[in-house]
């Protein structure tokens, strides 16, 4: 054979696909050529096509097949008809290589499609290193003229073809949403392991700061990323990198603390959001300001209940207090004041019954009212910064439990109207203040875990310091599952919104990844008996694969069921690592995503080995089946070996270490 990688020609062009029918000598699935051995004629082997004028297509074998023909050669005159096998490759056409400068270069477009007879040849190791070493280069920033802008990062090597190597557009890669689907036990947490230990170790040398966030469901990263810091897992608490964090409860938004207390629409809801923009603060100034505001409310409160009393000569000794409070914030008090005069002037309140009580009561409603504007209205004198119920400022603990709180939300004539529903309000307040499941939102009071503001919490990452890890694992596998779609919700809407707050110009520097595991746990499509907590969550993630790209905030999700992922999210996805999939719902789902002219590649989706997957996107020429490389160190992932364990483990199961965990041990013994 004058040419070694001459396979056969081509019989059949059927638009993007063509038939080839092999030479009789084609028998092996390897054939030696002056490169080496080399992949021929197997499933998902390349072939190429020569175009003539630099240009070579590429296409991967889909399906083979013998079929038996006369032989009209044979020279017998007999009237046997001699049959020989006739054997075809169907071959799905790809791209184009042209060579046009020293190396070849890929393009996803085929102009001009090969004919009849065109010789079918085995992909060189040129032509395949420029389809699979060298990756679109993307991103470039504005101004920019070098080369260094995008990094081909290595993800592992072609399945059966280990001398070549898989690289994808870092960029690409990482910002823009990615997916990565597969079957318990096919190898998704060491992929997302491994391509972030390789992302992070090309950046050796780089500036030490946050990168990538994990939300680690599972508590499964800690091994693959390690702090050096190891705390005792108790229940109900978040770990931030080894150590307990929080998520303070005044991170919630007006339409979060709505659905937190369940509150209902038209009743409760104006009312909690006008409880709730009260009781925030903000940077010192503006908390002692509030506090004062706060104290006077607190006064008229108590005035207010002493006026319904037999006994009320105790009501007059608010007001010096009240008028104290209100000192330089341009509410008038004159009024207010002068009735309490005659009777200050003559008993020094020593009476029991203050005559004109209903003008007072009047009075101190009004003045209630203006104070509630200013603080809700954010207009108080001094103030910078408007201030809303949807601003992360904090609550101390005290305000939280303060029953009278929810009152000053509310006129007179309203809190008559809804006190009923005010009283269940409260009463859904208290019980969740009490629920030990929501410790992880309500422990920024402790010594331990003190967030006393915004800035704090982002410093425990490192943010704004250069101080690092480039990975933050949040393991929030010891919520409960109520309140875990709560905490993923808040965690991604908050990191999307701080990027929101920089600088229109300055939004892709510093750019971050949301790694959301086992994402079907929060992230799923919209139904009609979908809770509050779920919805949340699904609103705050489907934003951020809408808008988060602008903002420099892209996510990497890993799920086992694709189809129970909101269909908004999965479909802002640019690329795609698909492992092991058995469910027709998710492989049929995959099949409308995936570029038709690689559809029958999808095929082999249910036969993946563990680490194998089939990449597809943006960030790669072409979708190939590749095999992934290992993460080091992996991820606390691996499949027991039950034969293995129970022939040769010899220690009992640790069930103190459980109970302990469990926060169930008898300490009173």
């Amino acid at each position: 054979m004058d040419n070694p990688r001459l396979v056969g020609h081509i019989v059949a062009v059927q638009g993007f696909r063509v038939k080839v029918e092999l030479l009789p000598e084609t028998r092996s699935a390897l054939r030696a050529t002056l490169d080496g051995v080399q992949a021929a004629i197997a499933i998902n082997a390349y072939l190429t096509f020569s175009l003539g004028a630099g240009e070579t297509v590429i296409g991967i074998i889909t399906d083979l097949e013998a079929r038996e023909s006369f032989d009209p050669t044979s020279g017998d005159d007999l009237s046997l008809e001699l049959m020989k096998p006739r054997r075809v490759a169907s071959v799905q056409l790809l791209g184009t290589i042209e060579h046009s400068d020293d190396d070849p270069s890929f393009s996803p477009g085929i102009s001009v499609l090969p004919t009849l007879d065109t010789p079918a040849e085995i992909g060189s190791p040129d032509v395949l290193r420029a389809v699979f070493e060298i990756p679109p280069r993307r991103n470039k920033p504005e101004g920019y003229d070098e080369k260094d802008f995008d990094c081909d990062l290595k993800i592992g090597f072609p399945t059966g073809q280990a001398r070549n190597v898989v690289r994808a557009s870092y960029n690409d890669l990482f910002s823009r949403p990615l997916a990565i689907v597969g079957n318990t036990g096919s190898g998704k947490s060491y992929s997302v392991s491994s391509l972030i230990q390789k992302a992070m170790k090309a950046l050796d040398g780089a500036t030490e700061e946050p990168h990538v966030f994990i939300l680690d469901i599972n508590g499964e990263y800690e091994k693959a990323f390690p702090s050096g810091k190891t705390a005792a897992r108790l229940p109900d608490r978040i770990y931030l990198n080894g150590e307990e964090f929080g998520l303070p409860l005044w991170f919630l938004n007006a339409e979060e603390i709505c659905s937190w207390l369940s509150a209902a629409e038209q009743t409760q809801e104006p009312v909690l959001k006008d409880w709730w923009a009260i009781a925030k603060g903000g940077d010192a100034g503006q908390v002692a300001n509030l506090n004062t505001l706060q104290s006077a409310l607190s006064s008229i409160e108590k005035l207010l209940a002493d006026l319904q009393k037999i006994q009320r000569k105790s009501a007059g000794s608010y007001c010096d207090l009240i008028v104290g409070y209100l000192v330089g914030s341009g509410i008038d008090t004159n009024t207010f004041e002068g009735l309490f005069a005659s009777h200050k002037a003559i008993t020094g309140f020593n009476q029991e019954v203050l005559a004109n009580a209903a003008q007072i009561q009047a009075e101190a409603r009004k003045i209630q009212d203006e104070i509630r504007a200013k603080i809700v209205g954010g207009s108080y004198v001094g103030e910078q910064a408007a201030r809303t119920a949807d601003s992360p400022l904090p609550i101390s603990r005290s305000t939280l439990t303060d029953p009278s709180l929810i009152n000053r939300a509310v006129s007179k004539e309203d809190t008559i109207r809804v006190d009923a529903h005010l009283t269940t309000l409260k009463l859904r307040l208290k019980t969740r203040l009490d629920d030990r499941r929501w410790h992880s939102f309500l422990n920024y009071e402790d010594a331990a875990t003190k967030i006393p503001n915004l800035e704090s919490w982002f410093a425990r990452f490192g943010l704004g310091k250069a101080t690092g890890p480039k990975v933050s694992v949040l393991d929030l596998s010891m919520l409960g599952n109520e309140i875990l779609p709560y905490a993923c919700a808040v965690i991604g809407r908050l990191l999307l919104e701080a990027r929101e707050r920089l600088p229109a110009a300055s939004r892709y520097k510093h750019p971050w990844v949301l790694v959301l595991e086992e994402a079907h746990n929060y992230a799923r499509p919209a139904r009609t008996d979908e809770d509050r907590g779920h919805r949340l969550a699904r609103l705050a993630y489907e934003r951020i694969a809408k808008e988060g790209r602008k903002f420099g905030l892209s996510l990497m999700i890993a799920s086992q069921r694709p189809s129970e992922i909101s269909q908004t999210i999965i479909s802002q996805c640019a690329n795609f690592i698909s492992h092991r999939l058995q469910n027709p719902d998710d492989i049929d789902h995959f099949r409308r995503i995936i570029p038709m002219q690689a559809r029958r590649l999808l095929d082999q989706v249910t036969i993946l080995s563990s680490g194998e997957a089939i990449v597809f996107g943006s960030a790669f020429h072409i979708p190939t089946r590749v095999q992934l490389d290992r993460a080091e160190p992996g991820p606390y992932s691996q499949t027991a070996a039950p034969f293995y364990e129970w022939a040769k483990d010899t220690t009992p199961f640790p069930l103190k270490t459980v109970i302990e965990a469990w926060g169930a041990d008898d300490t009173t013994a």
